[in-house]
C-alpha cells in the first residue's frame, strides 16, 4: 500500500509538472509588450485547540486505555502565486502544517495541500467570442479527512466547497489522500444560447489505519471520471435554464488489496438559475440511474446565496445526490445534505461566522444501512493588523452509523484559537 501510495504522489506530482510548464508555456508565449503581473503571497498560521475525541471513532474501537480526549498545537504555512497576463490568469498556492498532540505524541501528523485556479476565459475568448474555460486542482493529504462545515463567505481560492469526496461522512482516522482536477467551459451557440459542459478526475487513496484494532471497517480506494454537459438557455439578463447529462464512473478496491469493481452513475436533470447583484438562486431536478443496481433514484439540489445587508452574507444548501462510498460499504450512497451558513461583520475588524450543517447518507442499494452526521461550528475572527488576524473557534460533530454489520455512535467537540498572518 505504501508502495501505491507512493507510486500515485509520484504521478500527481508529474500532472502538477505539466500543468506548471502549462501556464509557464501560456506566459511566455506572451507579446513582450503585453504587462504580466505576478505576486508571491505567503502566509503563516499558528492555533491551539482542545479535542475530545482525535481518532473519531467510539472508544469501543480503540485499544484498552487509549485516551482519545488531548490538546494540539498546529503550525503551518503555505505560498501563493497570483500571476496574469493578457490571456490568462493563475491562482496557486502550496501549503502544509505540522500537527503535535500535548499527550498522544505519537499520533503527531502533517497535512498537506496544493489548490489552483487557472482561468482562460480572455485566452479562448479570442478565438470564440464569448467562450469560457477554467481548470481548478485540489490535492490533500492528511489523517483528518475534513467534514463539510464551511462559513458563509469564499475562503482560500474560492474553490468549490462540495468536493467530490466531501458529503458530510466523517470517518475513521486514517492516512489519506485526496486529489480533484476539474476542466470546466462554456460555448456560445447565439446571443441566448450556449452549451455547458465539463470534467473532473477524482482520486481517494487510504493508506495506514490510526490507532487500528481487530475487526476495522472497511476503506475503499476510489477513482472516479466524472463528465457533464447540456444546453443552457437564457431567458432574461438573469433567469438562465438548462438541460443537463452527468455521468460518473467509479472503479474502487479496499484499501488493503483485492478484487476491484466498478459502479455508474448516470443523471438526467433540470436547471433554473436567477443571478441579481446581491444573491444568487439555483435550482436542480432529476433522476439519477445506478449501476450495477439497476436502480433510479430522485436527485437534485437548491442553492441560495444572499447579502440582506451590506455586512451579513447568508448561503443554504439542501441536495440530493449519488456519491461514491468509501467507507464501511464500497459502491453507491445515496448522500441528502442540508447546510446553513452565515457570515456577519460586526465592525470593521471584527467577524462573526456561523454554521449549522446535517448530512444523511444511505449505502446504496441497502437502505437499512446509514450514516448520520451533524456538525455546528462557529467562530469570531479579529483583524489585529492589516496582515494578521485571530480567531476563536468551536466546533461540535455528532456521528451515528447505523447497519447490520456495524452501529456506533459518538460525539466530538473542538474549541480553541488561531492566529493566521498574510503578506499581500
Amino acid at each position: 500500500m505504501i508502495l501505491l501510495c507512493c507510486r500515485r504522489c509520484v504521478q500527481i506530482r508529474q500532472l502538477l509538472r505539466l500543468a506548471v510548464l502549462a501556464v509557464t508555456f501560456f506566459g511566455a508565449s506572451q507579446p513582450a509588450l503585453v504587462h504580466a503581473e505576478t505576486k508571491i503571497v505567503p502566509s503563516a498560521a499558528v492555533s491551539g485547540r482542545y479535542d475530545s475525541n482525535i481518532f473519531r471513532r467510539p472508544a469501543q474501537f480503540l485499544p484498552a486505555g487509549t485516551q482519545t480526549e488531548d490538546f494540539a498545537t498546529t503550525i503551518g504555512g503555505a505560498v501563493g502565486l497570483l500571476h496574469e497576463t493578457r490571456d490568462i490568469d493563475v491562482n496557486f498556492k502550496v501549503g502544509g502544517s505540522f500537527n503535535a498532540y500535548v499527550e498522544n505524541t505519537n499520533f503527531n501528523f502533517f497535512t498537506a495541500n496544493v489548490d489552483g485556479i487557472v482561468g482562460l476565459d480572455r485566452w479562448v475568448d479570442q478565438y470564440v467570442r464569448g467562450a469560457r474555460l477554467r481548470l481548478t486542482q485540489h490535492f490533500l493529504y492528511t489523517p483528518e479527512t475534513p467534514g463539510f462545515v464551511t462559513g458563509g463567505r469564499d475562503v482560500g481560492l474560492g474553490l468549490q466547497q462540495d468536493d467530490l469526496f466531501l458529503r458530510g461522512i466523517q470517518t475513521f482516522r486514517a492516512n489519506t489522500f485526496i486529489n480533484t482536477t476539474t476542466l470546466t467551459g462554456a460555448y456560445p451557440v447565439s446571443r441566448d444560447l450556449s452549451l455547458e459542459g465539463g470534467y473532473t478526475f477524482g482520486l481517494r487513496r487510504v493508506g495506514q489505519l490510526l490507532a487500528a484494532t481487530a475487526g476495522e471497517p472497511a476503506f475503499f480506494n476510489t477513482m472516479s471520471h466524472t463528465w457533464h454537459g447540456g444546453p443552457r438557455y437564457r431567458l432574461t439578463k438573469n433567469d438562465s435554464v438548462a438541460v443537463l447529462y452527468r455521468q460518473s464512473f467509479i472503479t474502487q478496491s479496499r484499501s488493503t488489496g483485492g478484487r476491484t469493481f466498478n459502479t455508474n452513475f448516470v443523471t438526467l436533470a433540470g436547471d433554473y438559475t436567477k443571478v441579481f447583484q446581491e444573491w444568487t438562486f439555483t435550482i436542480e431536478g432529476g433522476i439519477t440511474f445506478i449501476e450495477p443496481a439497476s436502480r433510479t433514484t430522485p436527485s437534485g439540489s437548491m442553492k441560495i446565496t444572499t447579502r440582506p445587508e451590506r455586512d451579513t452574507v447568508l448561503s443554504f444548501i439542501l441536495s440530493r445526490e449519488a456519491r461514491p462510498s468509501y467507507f464501511l460499504q464500497g459502491g453507491a450512497t445515496i448522500s441528502n445534505l442540508g447546510r446553513v451558513a452565515i457570515s456577519h461583520t460586526i465592525y470593521e475588524r471584527l467577524t462573526l461566522d456561523g454554521t449549522v450543517a446535517y448530512g444523511y447518507n444511505e449505502l446504496f442499494p441497502s437502505t437499512d444501512r446509514t450514516f448520520k452526521n451533524f456538525t455546528a461550528s462557529s467562530g469570531l475572527s479579529y483583524k489585529l493588523t492589516r496582515n494578521i488576524a485571530g480567531n476563536l473557534f468551536y466546533i461540535f460533530t455528532n456521528v451515528d452509523a447505523d447497519s447490520t454489520s456495524l452501529s456506533y455512535q459518538f460525539s466530538r467537540h473542538q474549541a480553541g484559537i488561531a492566529f493566521t498572518a498574510e503578506w499581500n
